[in-house]
């Protein structure tokens, strides 16, 4: 005796069941406790629709399955048959339920173990085995078994031993047939080859024909009959032409073709409708092939097998359908369009046999009727006339309790289809009268209704009542399709609704966007209001004041002057007033003393300076007297009034701001007309002590005058100076941040012996009151000047001056600044707004673009295939021709379903580059009216950026058969052009502007041609050297450079033209008077026909016009049109120069482009835009890290880097992205890092700060290998922005949007430059 391993005693029965793939249930013997199975394995509970099945039966208590379940005994009992009459039914040990084989056992007599089989019982297969090897070489077939009343030569019966029921019947059938009437003769004539043959069928499960003798008879086994439906067993004995009087034709034809081969013919397939016993008819697709029965080289009889492709062929047909409505189902943008589009597709699938008829309503709250009541309202129907009662136009659930309203309530608690059928009374029968069936036109007998929910936990929005095929049963397949079909509606109505909710959060986004930018208007109108009453306020005080006040430029320019400053000096009143006018107004012997002046002012800031004007012979107006003048000049006699011979005394006091760029940006000057006191002054020193002279001087002066001995002490002062310090000395009333100014000026002054000036401020401070009544209170500043006085000897001794009160200057001084500070930042603002837009527009076009290149590529390969499976060549290597039979249509709708795709998919590209040219248009427009937009030169190929824009518009022209064409000019090849310096960007801005104009008003035209010429000459071209006439440039323009200074020396000066040449429709002479103006268009339906913003025409003149260039246009109607322009580039230098050619053949580039011929064009043919590949990518690029925020464009972009052939690294920020690159091979991990894709703007660390970090670590050494290359892929498309980004440490920069190909050509060109330069 063998004992188990130990613990396997301890194994149960349920341990067992536990892991039994096979669903398997237990219930006790007794008929008290069976009334619920007591266990349920795992395999049972993860099939809902089986166990609810079980769970019914088992709560009902009664039908065969459960009266098998509890019988008694299972050999003493009869076997009852299967509900389905399937085979196996009558094995008292199985029995076939839900087209599941189930095996009894009972255990203790106590339990009963009910498990399921994927097959037939094995016993079933013994019998059959045992039924054949029972022949010997009689003439009969099967022996019958022997008994005393059998003999078996009297007997040739088809009664084999152990045989089922069905089995016994249809043998049965065989015995008593009448097969003497027949060619084959009684059963005993029968040849023994037939009668070996037959026997071998009938124990064959398949269905199985045989074809015997010249006649064809027909003979089969049980499992064909099944296919004859009511037809058996009418066929048996009939011939083939009698028996399938629809196929003969093809099966005598494949008979003919096997007998004469003597070999099996090929497969071939048909549709069966298969006849039940209740009339109605069966949807069957068969798949049969002939074998031939070959007896001494001579071929007595044909065996042909069947096999049922049903489950297959409704598969394809009902995925393909599914298919086609998740297509039409994704482009619904909200849930009302996306109940017409169900509809929609629902009636243009082909074929339409499985949507006999459908009704679809959607669900809405009907508070008024009841609380918390639902209304559906009808959004289409098929199959249904109008007015039918079974789709009303609103259904109320509440109303009623039975027929449709009742299903409906129950299917909005359902999460699955729930079956409607006639059977039962769920579908009521009398609601079908009058239906339009669809499909095979027959009655439904059931129908489902699938709740469209867009998430489980999500109430109802829809109702779908579908027709089931009357001609299938609903089955397992069936019941899958429905759910596929309930999942697809789920999907596809979630996106729907999340699309809307992103449309209105879109729209919402964008009107907070309007309302920001018109506040921000107003504040930048409101602040440029008050910029300009500052202005006027302090024109209007620099009028009122007797000083004369001025401003100038660096180079002399005088901008501004007030009325006094124009009475004083006696210049011309023009702006601007050159230095050599305001020099003319100065006597010869001051000149000098002036120009000195202002070379001091270049060194000091500050100057002061006394000089003589010529008073004009209109000059009428008296000289200034001075404030407060004191009556002791009477007294000395002195006449003030008396001429002075046409000449004015001038005092001015000049003060310079420099820049950052330590240029003098600005000079203030107030000159006072001092005429009179020098006067006064000299008719002082000369009646009078000069101590004297100097107090009365001093008590007739604006300005505070004072003496002072070096030691401090106050000699003397006019009361200006007293109002202004009290008697206090200087080192107690200026500031403390001042007095070392004040030493210092003082020191200077005993030094040098000098005149000086300072700025000081007074703790006093000083207050005014404005025009409005408000009260000013600011440092009290004056102007002091120190000059020495010397003894007979030469010693200085004491000092004197002047303090002049400029308090208000430095008050209007302060408050410009600050109006200056704040006109910088709101304008850097605005342009940090233009950035924000650019990126915010640019990310999503650019994965537009990439998923439309995804999908054309992916098309593209469907097409192929298809062309490559209906022309695959046969064994003489010869294509096929397409299909003949019906599949002809299938094909050609095929391949016309992926033309079209490919056509729709490139129209996206299309009007996404459309919606890119016009983002540019709008924001260089804004850049264009907010003077932010700047031309930045750089070193380029020019005919490397004209190839750009060609390539660019090439794809387009082909799909709409345009001959695109560039031609050289042999004007730029013998001036041996290679590299200028210009703006690369704002010229392919113009030439875009141009051809997409030209490709516009040319595609509908019969002959469509476009050409570019590109030519270069030294000189300014003008209507003598081109055929256009050019548009006067505006005179207001001024170059706005960051680079190069301008204007060009003329010998470096090369002007680059460029003509764009269609043969569209033409303008006439009026609408070619309207172009080139902001929002214009040629004329009122230009826009209508062809689109357009009006803005192309109007920025490509600004451009042209900032590069001191221009454009033009000549035109006649019908005659097509050329638009040409020129700008001005310049000779680059040597260093710029061989840096370029370095880099263009580090990265394999030809300098004179070889592509471009001289008057060639494009050569025709098919167009589509390649699926990324593994051939794209070079080996040198193994694996790269992507480091972007935006996940769409990071799922795209990773998609088809993986797809190019290489690994990728996916980072959030610059921080996530300094953590991966730890665990590449750079720093000992195992990732193989050969380059970075990094965007510019993201949270947490943004790009650039993150390529910063990337570079310090790769100095200190703390990556191996050689500089990795650094990428900068953003939406930020300007000129600094570039350079910022790679300033910061970026190799190059890409900007969105762009296609895979232009970035993976990006990546081989950076990767090579590297190479080439390690």
């Amino acid at each position: 005796m063998m004992y188990p391993p130990m613990g396997l005693s301890d194994l149960g029965i349920l341990h067992l069941l536990d892991s039994d793939p096979r669903p398997t249930f237990i219930i006790a013997s007794t008929s008290v406790e069976a009334s619920t199975p007591a266990y349920v394995n795992p395999a049972l509970r993860e099939n809902p629709v089986l166990r609810e099945s079980i769970v019914k039966l088992s709560q009902s208590r009664h039908g065969p399955f459960w009266d098998w379940i509890t019988a008694p005994s299972l050999s003493g009992s009869p076997a009852t048959s299967g509900a389905s009459g399937a085979p196996g039914a009558g094995n008292p040990r199985s029995f076939l339920f839900e087209n599941t084989y189930w095996t009894r056992s009972l255990v203790h007599d106590e339990w009963v173990v009910i498990s399921s089989n994927d097959q037939q019982p094995s016993d079933d297969l013994v019998r059959g085995a045992a039924t054949s090897h029972n022949l010997d070489n009689s003439n009969s077939l099967l022996h019958e078994p022997t008994g005393p009343e059998s003999s078996s030569e009297d007997n040739h019966g088809w009664i084999p031993s152990d045989f089922m029921p069905e089995q016994e019947s249809f043998v049965h059938v065989i015995n008593t047939f009448d097969w003497a009437g027949t060619p084959l003769g009684p059963l005993s004539h029968w040849p023994a080859l037939l009668q070996q043959t037959f026997n071998q069928v009938l124990v064959d499960s398949r269905p199985i024909v045989i074809y015997w003798g010249e006649k064809l008879t027909t003979l089969y086994n049980e499992a064909f009959s099944k296919l004859c439906g009511s037809k058996h067993p009418a066929l048996l004995g009939k011939s083939v032409e009698d028996a399938w009087p629809d196929f003969c034709d093809k099966i005598k034809l494949a008979i003919s073709t096997t007998s004469s081969k003597h070999r099996a013919g090929d497969e071939d397939e048909w549709r069966f409708f298969v006849e039940k016993a209740d009339g109605s008819s069966e949807e069957k697709y068969l798949k049969w092939s002939i074998i031939p029965i070959i007896d001494r080289n001579r071929c007595l009889g044909f065996i042909q097998p069947i096999q049922d492709a049903t489950s297959m062929r409704l598969w394809e047909r009902r995925t393909k359908m599914l298919i086609d409505l998740g297509d039409m189902l994704v482009t619904a943008r909200d849930v009302k369009s996306f109940w017409v589009k169900l509809i929609q597709e629902l009636e243009g699938c082909q074929p339409t046999y499985d949507i006999p008829f459908a009704i679809l309503y959607s669900v809405e709250d009907d508070s008024q009727t009841l609380p918390m009541s639902k209304a559906c309202r009808l959004e289409g129907c098929l199959g249904v006339p109008k007015g039918h009662p079974i789709a009303p136009s609103k259904l109320q659930l509440e109303e009623s309790s039975q027929g449709l309203p009742a299903s409906f309530r129950k299917a909005l608690q359902s999460q699955n289809p729930l079956l409607l059928q006639i059977k039962d009374g769920s579908l009521p029968e009398s609601l079908l009268d009058g239906l339009h069936w669809r499909g095979f036109k027959d009655p439904c007998r059931e129908a489902v209704i699938c709740p469209i929910r867009p998430t489980k936990e999500e109430r109802v929005l829809g109702l779908l009542l579908l027709g089931l095929n009357p001609r299938r049963p609903y089955d397992n397949d069936y019941r899958q399709y429905i759910s596929l079909l309930g999942q697809k509606l789920t999907t596809t109505l979630a996106s729907t609704v999340l699309l809307e909710e992103e449309a209105r959060r879109g729209r919402n986004i964008a009107e907070q966007a309007a309302y920001d930018q018109a506040m921000l208007k107003e504040k930048l109108t409101m602040q440029t209001r008050e910029a300009t009453e500052s202005v006027q306020k302090f024109q209007q005080i620099a009028e009122f004041i007797p000083v004369g006040m001025c401003f100038g430029n660096h180079r002399g320019n005088i901008q501004f002057a007030n009325d006094a400053w124009h009475r004083i000096t006696g210049a011309p009143q023009v702006n601007p007033l050159s230095p050599e006018g305001f020099l003319s107004c100065v006597i010869e012997e001051d000149k000098p003393n002036v120009q000195r002046a202002y070379e001091e002012l270049q060194r000091t800031l500050t100057v002061t300076i006394e000089f003589r004007v010529r008073r004009p012979a209109e000059d009428n107006y008296p000289l200034q007297h001075p404030i407060g003048s004191s009556p002791s000049f009477e007294k000395a006699g002195l006449d003030l009034d008396a001429d002075n011979e046409g000449v004015r005394h001038v005092l001015g006091s000049l003060k310079a701001d420099r820049g950052p760029d330590g240029r003098i940006n600005q000079v203030l000057a107030c000159l006072t007309d001092v005429t009179l006191h020098k006067k006064a002054a000299e008719e002082a020193i000369r009646k009078a002590q000069q101590a004297e002279n100097l107090k009365r001087m001093a008590e007739l002066a604006t300005v505070g005058m004072y003496d002072m001995a070096l030691d401090g002490r106050l000699l003397g002062a006019n009361n200006v100076f007293f109002e202004m310090l009290s008697i206090k000395p200087f080192e107690t009333c200026v500031v403390d941040e001042d007095m070392e100014v004040l030493e210092k000026t003082l020191v200077r002054l005993v030094k040098e012996g000098k005149s000086q000036t300072a700025e000081l401020r007074l703790k006093a401070q000083w207050t005014e009151t404005d025009t409005t009544g408000d009260q000013i209170v600011a440092p009290r500043w004056i102007l002091a000047t120190f000059m020495p006085v010397s003894n007979s000897e030469g010693v200085i001794q004491t000092f004197t001056g002047c303090l002049s009160d400029v308090s208000l200057q430095k008050w209007q001084f302060e408050k410009e600044r600050q109006r200056k500070d704040e006109a910088i930042e709101s304008k850097r603002q605005q342009e940090n707004f233009i950035d924000m837009t650019s990126h915010e527009m640019r990310n999503p076009l650019s994965a537009i673009i990439q998923c439309a290149d995804a999908v054309i590529g992916c098309l593209t390969k469907a097409q192929e295939l298809v062309d490559t499976r209906f022309a695959k060549p046969d064994n003489n290597g010869v294509p096929k021709s397409p299909p003949a039979d019906s599949s002809t249509g299938f094909y050609q709708e095929a391949v016309q379903l992926l033309k079209d795709s490919i056509d729709n998919a490139e129209t996206i590209i299309a009007c996404a580059q459309h919606q890119k040219r016009i983002v540019d248009d709008i924001l260089t427009m804004s850049k264009l009216d907010s003077n932010l937009l700047s031309i930045t030169p750089i070193t380029v190929n020019p005919i490397h950026i004209a190839q750009e824009a060609y390539k660019m518009f090439e794809v387009e022209a082909r799909r709409v058969d345009i001959d695109l064409t560039m031609v050289v000019d042999r004007s730029y090849t013998e001036l041996n052009i290679e590299f200028l310096d210009l703006d690369p960007s704002r010229l392919k801005q113009v030439l875009i502007n141009l051809l997409t104009n030209a490709l516009k008003f040319t595609k509908n035209g019969p002959t469509r041609n476009v050409s570019i010429t590109m030519s270069a000459s030294k000189s300014r071209p003008d209507a003598r050297s081109s055929s256009v006439q050019f548009i006067p440039r505006a005179a207001e323009l001024a170059w706005q450079g960051d680079g190069l200074s301008w204007p060009v020396p003329e010998e470096n000066r090369v002007y680059l033209m460029f003509e764009v040449k269609d043969t569209g429709q033409g303008l006439t002479e009026e609408e070619k008077s309207s172009l080139f103006q902001r929002f214009v268009q040629a004329n009122s339906k230009t826009h209508v026909k062809y689109g357009g913003s009006g803005l192309g025409l109007f920025i490509s003149r600004r451009l042209t016009e900032m590069q001191n260039g221009a454009i033009g246009v000549a035109s006649s109607p019908g005659q097509g049109s050329t638009f040409a322009f020129y700008i001005e580039a310049q000779v680059p230098s040597e260093e710029a120069f061989q840096e370029a050619r370095a880099a263009a053949e580090a990265v394999g580039h030809i300098l004179k482009a070889p592509s471009v011929a001289f008057g060639t064009g494009i050569s025709k043919g098919p167009f589509t835009m390649p699926k990324p590949t593994k051939k794209l990518l070079g080996p040198q690029i193994e694996g790269v890290l992507l480091v972007e925020d935006n996940l769409i464009n990071q799922q795209i972009t990773r998609r088809d880097l993986i797809t190019s052939g290489c690994a990728v690294e996916v980072a959030n920020h610059g921080v996530e992205a300094l953590e991966k690159l730890e665990k590449t091979n750079r720093a000992g991990g195992q990732f193989p890092l050969s380059l970075i894709l990094m965007d510019i703007e993201m949270p947490i660390q943004d790009g650039l700060t993150c390529t910063r970090k990337i570079r310090e670590l790769e100095k200190s050494g703390h990556f191996r290998g050689p500089r990795i290359p650094i990428i900068a892929v953003s939406a930020n498309a300007r000129m600094e922005q570039i350079l910022e980004a790679k300033g910061a440490g970026c190799d190059d920069v890409l900007v969105k949007p762009f296609r895979i190909p232009e970035l993976i050509e990006k990546m081989m060109t950076v990767t090579k430059l590297l190479e080439r330069v390690s």
